[in-house]
């Protein structure tokens, strides 16, 4: 557990880290070549895509983590200049405490709960490839604030309960690569903030 955390926060300061250089360096190029973001998109699906052929392969598993964590730090840079445009820095600040007592109250729950959590697999796969789906359609139909705060809100509870059942995985299965738990926790966590943020940010529109 203690290489899993390690790497975990790693990958959340490296994030951090790509997300100060994507607002410092990188805005002007995405605004004057937005595809160079949707590359940036492509980059990440291959990398998370490929997770478990290099987890265990050092040096590279390092290298493409920490490239990971970097790269999605810089791609939350649009939505991020988005709320800072629309509603000012607090939203992001809320969204940030929010998610951190979300993340943290549903991990403890996974810990502790001696109740088995795996017969969530089939609904989060199932949750998960029907929200990238309507996520997809959206970008041909946009949809209206009432559907966001519903689409949000299905993605809090989605990844929360995506946390739990990745932290009780953790427990039960020792012998999991420890980065490749980390990569799944940072990925809930993530995912996690972005939908709380959205949320917020329809919440504050109704």
């Amino acid at each position: 557990m203690s290489k899993v955390f390690f790497y975990f926060g790693l990958a959340i300061l490296t994030s951090a880290v790509g997300t100060y250089t994507g607002f410092t360096y990188l805005a002007e190029i995405f605004i004057a070549n937005p595809i160079s973001m949707y590359a940036l998109f492509a980059l990440e699906l291959i990398i998370i895509f490929t997770s478990r052929l290099w987890a265990e392969k050092r040096p590279l598993n390092y290298l493409l983590f920490a490239a990971f964590a970097f790269i999605t730090g810089v791609t939350i840079v649009p939505l991020l200049a988005l709320f800072l445009v629309e509603f000012g820095s607090e939203i992001i600040i809320k969204a940030l405490l929010a998610t951190t007592f979300m993340f943290t109250a549903t991990a403890m729950f996974g810990w502790t709960t001696k109740k088995s959590l795996s017969g969530l697999s089939g609904f989060l796969w199932a949750g998960l490839l029907g929200m990238i789906v309507v996520s997809v359609i959206g970008i041909f139909v946009p949809w209206g604030n009432t559907f966001e705060i519903v689409f949000a809100g299905i993605g809090v509870v989605l990844f929360s309960a995506y946390t739990m059942y990745d932290i009780q995985r953790i427990k039960m299965l020792p012998g999991m690569s420890p980065m490749e738990a980390a990569l799944n926790l940072y990925l809930d966590i993530f995912n996690l903030f972005i939908f709380i943020l959205r949320l917020m940010g329809a919440v504050s529109r109704d």
